[in-house]
């Protein structure tokens, strides 16, 4: 049963492989072998006798009845064919294998003659997607999830990686500044800043540190006494980082110089605008005394005005403005309006013409 199986599959697997040609030809030709382990060779004349006792052998050795499993297996190959040419040979589909056209609906926008897109007759194949807006947040969705798993997973392992903060010693005086935007191509990103203070500056003296000051000119702060430097010249952090590192160590190999130490030059610091600092008077500061003497002078001022309202030396504001509303006004006499002439001459009140200079 085994080899009528195996026939079976491997006459399936030649029916599939055979071309489109042969298939849907009016007079095939013959059955191309797709698979064979044996050359084609021309049909001979075989004895009758002689061909049944060679299968008479074979059934009894394999106990299979080799004429039933030949049967068999032709009638599978020819419904595989059959199958085969009913889905390849199929013609164009008919109007009721066609989708119907969707019909817009009328509205406002649509009223008048229908636009060539309004016509319908799309595919369901070709209406099932989403629009770009919808696939731009599912990669915002998507993107989400990403950092939630970063956060949830990864994030919590770098704290096998955490070290206890140190506080910089005196061999490390310069202060780098670095710039990120967290994954994001910036033109800022490049810039590094750096600051530190001549007066951390080891194995230097007083009058090399002056010189060191006068040197740096515009970008030393007096008021401070730092310094800040920047650079962005170069497309990595690291390049700009060692550009500013070198430039520090030409500025201290040039204060070190013995020849000139630039005694007779002034600090300028015209570049620096200081800043007043006001402060709180000392004056003004309360105290309890100044407290004190608050609280008796204002004490002293509510018993002037008892005396003075006994005395009936207070003005009384609310009755001052009774009085006022309580007086008659007069009435004054309203001068009588003119209209004055045109151009330089015009009648005035009484009718006569008068001269008018400008």
């Amino acid at each position: 049963m085994a080899t009528a199986l195996k026939g079976l599959r491997l006459t399936a697997r030649s029916c599939a492989g055979a071309s489109l040609s042969s298939k849907c030809s009016a007079r095939p030709i013959g059955r191309r072998r797709v698979f064979s382990t044996t050359p084609t060779r021309w049909k001979t004349t075989i004895d009758p006798e002689a061909e049944a006792a060679v299968i008479s052998k074979a059934e009894q050795a394999l106990g299979v009845d080799l004429r039933a499993a030949h049967a068999e297996i032709d009638s599978s190959a020819k419904d595989i064919q059959d199958y085969l040419d009913a889905e390849l040979d199929f013609g164009p589909p008919g109007p009721e294998f066609l989708p119907a056209k969707k019909k817009l609906k009328e509205t406002f926008l649509n009223m008048g003659d229908p636009e060539p897109f309004e016509d319908g007759g799309f595919a369901e194949d070709m209406e099932d997607d989403l629009s770009s807006l919808a696939h731009g947040e599912l990669e915002q969705h998507r993107e989400w999830r990403h950092y939630a798993r970063l956060a949830a997973w990864e994030m919590p392992l770098l704290s096998k990686l955490a070290k206890p903060f140190e506080p910089p010693t005196a061999d490390m005086p310069l202060r780098f500044r670095y710039t990120t935007y967290m994954g994001e191509h910036h033109p800022a990103e490049k810039k590094v800043v750096l600051e530190f203070s001549p007066a951390d500056m080891p194995n230097l003296t007083s009058i090399q540190r002056d010189k060191l000051r006068k040197l740096l000119g515009p970008r030393y702060n007096p008021e401070a006494d730092t310094v800040r430097m920047s650079c962005e010249m170069f497309e990595t952090q690291a390049q700009n980082k060692r550009y500013l590192g070198d430039l520090v160590d030409t500025l201290l190999h040039e204060a070190r110089d013995p020849t000139d130490t630039f005694e007779d030059v002034p600090l300028d610091t015209r570049h620096h605008h200081f800043k007043r600092k006001l402060r709180f008077p000392k004056e003004w500061e309360m105290t309890e005394d100044r407290r004190q003497e608050l609280v008796k002078h204002r004490q002293q001022a509510v018993m002037k005005d008892q005396k003075r309202e006994t005395a009936g030396q207070l003005v009384d504001g609310i009755k001052q403005i009774e009085m006022a509303w309580a007086k008659p006004v007069a009435r004054e006499a309203i001068p009588e309006m003119a209209m004055a002439g045109k151009g330089l001459k015009g009648r005035g009140p009484t009718g006569k013409r008068v001269g008018v200079r400008r």
